[in-house]
C-alpha cells in the first residue's frame, strides 16, 4: 500500500492513473474496508442576521455551548462572532454536579490537569472551584 501512496505523490517519477491504482489495489488482495468518496463536512456560516441574534441572545444569558447547539456551529465560532462584536465573553461556571465530580476525583488522588481533562472543562475554571468548595490544593509536583 505504501508503495502506491508513493507511485501518487509529486515525488514519483512515474505518472500513474487512477485505473492503474484500482488495478493495483485490487490484486493486493481482498480488503474488508470498502472504498467510499469522503464526506465533506458542512460548514454552517451565519448570515449577519443570526450572527446579531447570537449576540443578542448571549447578552440576555444563553451560554456559548447552547447557542452552538442552536446555531449547528462549533463554539468557537460563536466566540469568535462575539469578540467580533467587542462582547465580553463570560466564564462557564461549573454545575454543582461537575463540582462534586471534581471534589471526588481532585480527592481520589487526580491532578488538577487530569481532573479537568476528565471532566472537558477548563482547568482554572475547576481549579476555582473546587477551592470555593472548601477543597485544600495539594502542591504541585512539578511532573
Amino acid at each position: 500500500m505504501a508503495d502506491i501512496v508513493y507511485l501518487c505523490s509529486n515525488k514519483s517519477t512515474t505518472s500513474v492513473t487512477a485505473a492503474q491504482i484500482r488495478e493495483i489495489s485490487g490484486s493486493i488482495g481482498d480488503s474488508e474496508r470498502e472504498l467510499r468518496p469522503r464526506v465533506k463536512r458542512g460548514w454552517n456560516r451565519l448570515a449577519d442576521e443570526q450572527r446579531g441574534e447570537v449576540a443578542r441572545r448571549y447578552e440576555v444569558g444563553d451560554t456559548t455551548t447552547e447557542l452552538a447547539k442552536a446555531y449547528g456551529v462549533a463554539k468557537s465560532t460563536i466566540i469568535g462572532i462575539l469578540r467580533e462584536r467587542s462582547i465580553v465573553v463570560r466564564r462557564q461556571p461549573m454545575t454543582p454536579d461537575q463540582v462534586r465530580d471534581a471534589v471526588a476525583l481532585y480527592g481520589s488522588g487526580l491532578s488538577l490537569s487530569q481532573v479537568a481533562l476528565q471532566l472537558n472543562v477548563n482547568q482554572e475554571t475547576m481549579r476555582v472551584a473546587i477551592i470555593r468548595a472548601g477543597v485544600q490544593i495539594r502542591p504541585a509536583t512539578g511532573a
